[in-house]
């Protein structure tokens, strides 16, 4: 969970007296999100006044870097914000996965509505257009307080497009009793589960009831494409597609690994029978019992040296019958008549 910050530098007065009403201001910013899939995205971006620039203690994801599940709420926060919401949080009491909405010292929005803007006058339902925040298409906001009225009205509507003449979010708050005297304006965004880019191309503030200075749209960087995202269960087939053959491939693979790890095996326990066993052996006990008896000849067995190699100690299996097993080696200075000469005192 990443969250990210850009703030004006230096704080702005928005109150001649700390005991004073908060003065108008008008901001406008175009923004673009970008996410990993077509269909899904986290978390969001917000235009934010603060009393900080940097907001100790918060968290990311559904807390969009501005608050943590502990101050959420507090009147000690005096933070505003609007929020362009990219998840549904219903802790949150989110309406959808796509929405705006404004914020006064908490997450849970004093009025939000989904993305989108009027394009008639009137403000009709029937004009309301949606839009998508994860589109990866730029879109401009804009947001402005009215201290008179004391109304912040929020609108927005796809980049090139004249401002609608009907906001998308009209509502009575009173910042003056949130927002101390000097703040920091900037933005936070925050991701989830799933990577996102989130992009301020352009911005304006101002203060005193002026309107914030037009945005020259043609000098704003180009957004990263958005082509070739996919949905994520397009990008779950793609996946099962892939592997799939590859998980065929594998299984015929093992099953090779497997065949040959037989034949090794088979071939490391497989005994030659020499010619004088035939005629002097005693009762004849298979390699591999031995190698179970000894526990793989292993050192912790070892009793000692002799002439021929080195003796262990061996547990045969099924009887339980405690052996010595004296390991014969092939680098052994004795001959064949003395070594077949000790097995036949046995």
């Amino acid at each position: 969970m990443l969250k990210s910050y850009a703030f004006y530098p230096t704080p702005f007065r928005f109150k001649s007296t700390p005991a004073g009403n908060v003065s108008s201001f008008s901001s406008t910013f175009v923004f673009g999100i970008v996410s990993q899939y077509a269909d899904l995205s986290g978390h969001g971006l917000a235009l934010v006044v603060s009393p900080s620039d940097d907001l100790p203690g918060a968290m990311g994801s559904l807390y969009l870097g501005l608050l943590n599940k502990t101050t959420d709420g507090s009147p000690a926060n005096h933070l505003a914000a609007v929020e362009l919401d990219t998840v549904q949080n219903l802790d949150l009491d989110d309406i959808n996965d796509n929405h705006v909405g404004i914020d006064l010292n908490s997450l849970r929005s004093v009025a939000s509505s989904p993305a989108g803007y009027f394009a008639g006058s009137d403000g009709d339902v029937g004009g309301f257009k949606n839009l998508s925040l994860i589109s990866g298409e730029p879109m401009q906001v804009w947001v402005e307080y009215n201290h008179v009225t004391a109304e912040l009205n929020v609108t927005m509507a796809p980049m090139g497009a004249a401002k609608p003449s009907v906001p998308l979010l009209s509502s009575p708050v009173n910042l003056s009793a949130v927002v101390l005297d000097a703040m920091y304006v900037g933005f936070s965004s925050a991701t989830g589960a799933y990577f996102t880019s989130h992009y301020v191309l352009g911005w304006s503030f101002a203060m005193g009831g002026e309107a914030a200075p037009a945005i020259d749209l043609s000098a704003l960087p180009n957004l990263p494409s958005s082509r070739g995202r996919t949905s994520r269960d397009d990008q779950k087939q793609r996946k099962l597609a892939l592997w799939l053959p590859l998980s065929i491939s594998s299984f015929v693979l093992l099953a090779v690994a497997v065949a040959a790890l037989g034949v090794a095996r088979k071939v490391a326990f497989s005994e030659l029978v020499e010619d004088w066993e035939v005629e002097y052996g005693p009762n004849r006990i298979s390699y591999r019992d031995l190698y179970r008896a000894t526990k793989g000849f292993r050192d912790g067995e070892l009793l000692g040296a002799g002439g021929f190699g080195r003796v262990y100690r061996g547990v045969l299996p099924g009887s339980g019958a405690e052996v010595a097993v004296k390991r014969v080696s092939h680098d052994s200075r004795q001959g064949m008549r003395e070594f077949v000469a000790e097995i036949v005192t046995i």
